[in-house]
């Protein structure tokens, strides 16, 4: 009688796992499909009263536009130098500026120096330094830029004069800068280093002995100004100064900028305030762009839960399958006596 009810139960069991499994055999998965604009390679999606131009490659892709007019900016200190060449200026390299002076001294005798702050006028274009001045000081111009002209230091003239702090800066000086050991070489008249006297000034010698101020004996530096509004070539990009104070130069600019955003399968992408969702066709050359964000997620939901129920019912499978199994062995175990 218990084999027989056993057997009634395995039976039972077995029905169980063929039923759930002749379920799966002919359930039909939904699938998650996209309906909207099909592009290709190159073709263009007009978002938000803007053309973007569609990339797709082995399965992924992105939109990407020009956009021609983005506000840039950038700035430059004051004190720094510029370099000014083919019509464009643009920072100097960092040390290109000089540094101190490598000084030996002699005890009551001319001292021979490196100028300090030495810039050259080479290959590199010419060098300009950036002096801002007190508005209320008068220009950064009006000091006398050539009284020492061998230190690369445009301060000649006061431009620090007045409290910068309590007015408003609208321009700016560039005043060019030499490279004094550069010029002494090139000179054969000259040596090829200037002299330090005891009281501090600089002097050239020439070859027959005789010596000259060395401010006298370079070219009076050519200084630019510059206002708050003025262009400004810098960078190869044609800039307008946007703003000066006491620490520096503001420019601005207008120009183009790519802007370019990733497709994936699947995933949802903004362009132009639109939001879409992505499908890749089956040779992935192609993909379709839908607005039915919702429904798509609707579709997933519907995917997801046929899996859900697919694993469920495989589940009971292997309940059933193992009850039953057990249920054999405990109804036919050997029993004593």
């Amino acid at each position: 009688m218990q084999r027989r009810a056993a057997a009634v139960y395995i039976v039972f069991f077995v029905v169980v796992a063929i039923a759930a499994y002749s379920l799966i055999a002919v359930a039909e998965e939904p699938t998650a499909s996209i309906e909207g604009q099909s592009y290709a390679q190159g073709d263009t999606l007009q978002a938000g009263g803007q053309a973007w131009t569609v990339n797709v490659s082995d399965g992924s892709g992105e939109v990407s536009r020009v956009n021609e007019s983005v506000q840039f900016s950038t700035s430059f200190a004051n004190n720094s130098t510029l370099l000014y060449q083919n019509e464009t200026y643009r920072s100097a390299p960092n040390g290109s500026g000089g540094g101190g002076a490598a000084e030996t001294t002699t005890p009551g005798a001319p001292t021979t120096t490196t100028p300090s702050g030495a810039v050259s006028n080479g290959s590199d274009g010419t060098r300009f330094q950036v002096v801002i001045a007190n508005a209320s000081g008068g220009n950064a111009s009006s000091g006398n830029a050539s009284g020492n002209a061998s230190t690369g230091n445009t301060s000649g003239g006061n431009a620090s004069a007045g409290n910068a702090s309590t007015v408003n800066l609208t321009s700016f000086t560039l005043r060019e800068s030499f490279d004094v050991n550069e010029r002494l070489r090139a000179d054969p008249d000259v040596a090829n280093t200037a002299l330090t006297g005891v009281n501090g000034t600089q002097y050239v010698r020439y070859q027959n002995g005789t010596t000259q101020p060395l401010g006298e004996y370079l070219p009076t530096p050519e200084t630019r100004n510059v206002s708050v509004g003025d262009e400004f070539p810098y960078a190869n990009n044609s800039t307008t100064v946007s703003g000066v104070n006491t620490s520096g130069v503001s420019l601005a600019w207008t120009g183009p900028q790519t802007e370019s955003m990733e497709i994936a399968a699947g995933e949802n992408v903004t362009v132009g305030n639109t939001t879409y969702v992505a499908q890749f066709g089956a040779d992935n050359s192609t993909v379709t762009l839908s607005q039915d964000v919702a429904g798509y997620q609707e579709e997933l939901a519907d995917v997801q839960d046929f899996h859900d129920r697919i694993l469920g019912l495989w589940g009971i499978i292997i309940i059933s399958i193992f009850a039953a199994i057990l249920i054999a062995a405990l109804a036919y175990m050997p029993v004593r006596g």
